[in-house]
């Protein structure tokens, strides 16, 4: 899961890169026009007791590429913002987070308005997407002239000024009715309004209170443009990552912090692009991996391994509730627990698989 980072200038997008990494910041660098990557792993304590019985050897967790790109200035889509570097690490994100400043509203001209500024970058995305969209309309146009077009380029041409008139309106490119076949062809051309956005409000330790209780009036603004917000402290995170171990609890609990906001932004981000895990284990190792909800046995055996899907026979399931319980697959077994399951079989969250196979 790839996750790019967009924020206006002073957001605090850089601070909540590095929270959500795990990395420090260099101090003597300046990332004015430089794009920052950054790798986690998403907390999964499921993993963790699938690797306590199992005796595994090894324990992997699904894996967070997240992409901070340079502040985005007003006007940037008519610049060369969303070209070079800069666009080549955001076009292959699954989806972007729109961090929206909500503290010291004395320093920002006209006060916060998280609305405004979401819908600025969002503006902005629109635009960009326009000009690209544009030019793959004329290159489309100019072959025309040369030769009748192919079922598939006349398929494409009209899904492309489908999507200009949309973006022409003033909307992005995820609200546009389309089927399965149109859905994966758009997403082929990475247009950056399409991916799905999450706001997140990054207030100061003094105001998340009140930006927390302004999340419910603010997510029926933006739930027309297919959105939603969460709000946190990027200032406050940095103190609680700054303290180990007990020491952090405590202070998690005098603040009233139930969840790092690293794992709020993670489980948003889960349930923004509608993802879920399934389980393997055993002795040489036991790992989460990833699928999207209502995906069958045979599409988690391709994101185990291409082969394990061409020679599929079947999967045995159990869920990861059964599995503890009863202390492992013997135990499971003993009781029944264990099913056999097709390739259309829909795999739920926390469903443990052994992928049978021929070959």
């Amino acid at each position: 899961m790839n996750i790019g980072l967009i924020g206006l200038p002073q957001s605090g997008k850089t601070t909540l890169f590095h929270l959500l990494t795990g990395t420090a910041p260099n101090p003597t660098a300046t990332f004015k026009r430089e794009v920052l990557h950054g790798v986690t792993h998403v907390p999964d304590p499921r993993v963790d007791k699938l690797s306590e019985i199992s005796r595994s050897k090894k324990t992997v967790y699904v894996t967070v590429e997240y992409v901070d790109t340079p502040a985005l200035e007003t006007g940037a889509s008519k610049t060369d913002w969303f070209s070079g570097a800069i666009a080549s690490g955001l076009k292959n994100t699954d989806a972007l987070l729109l961090v929206v400043r909500a503290f010291g509203s004395e320093q920002v001209s006209g006060g916060l308005n998280p609305l405004r500024d979401i819908t600025s970058i969002q503006d902005e995305l629109i635009l960009a997407d326009l000009v690209v969209l544009e030019g793959k309309l004329e290159r489309l146009s100019k072959q025309r002239r040369v030769k009748l077009p192919t079922p598939e380029e006349k398929l494409e041409n009209d899904l492309l000024t489908r999507s200009k008139e949309l973006l022409e309106s003033g909307r992005p490119l995820r609200l546009m009715k389309m089927d399965e076949h149109e859905k994966k062809a758009l997403r082929g051309y990475q247009f950056l309004s399409e991916k799905p956005m999450l706001a997140v409000l990054n207030a100061g330790d003094d105001s998340l209170t009140e930006v927390t209780a302004s999340l419910n009036a603010l997510n029926e603004k933006i739930a027309p443009m297919r959105m939603a917000s969460i709000a946190l402290s990027a200032k406050l995170e940095a103190e609680i990552a700054a303290l180990e171990g007990e020491e952090q609890q405590v202070f998690m609990t005098d603040l009233g912090v139930n969840e790092l906001a690293r794992d709020r932004v993670l489980r948003a981000s889960f349930e923004l692009l509608g993802l879920q895990s399934f389980l393997t284990t055993g002795d040489k190792e036991s790992r989460a991996w990833q699928i999207h909800k209502g995906e069958s046995a045979l599409d988690a055996a391709a994101a185990i391994h291409t082969d394990l899907a061409r020679a599929f026979i079947r999967a045995e399931v159990v869920h990861f509730d059964d599995f503890v319980r009863e202390s492992g697959y013997a135990g499971c077994r003993a009781k029944g627990l264990v099913r056999l399951e097709g390739k259309e079989y829909p795999v739920k969250d926390g469903d443990i698989l052994v992928i049978r196979h021929s070959g």
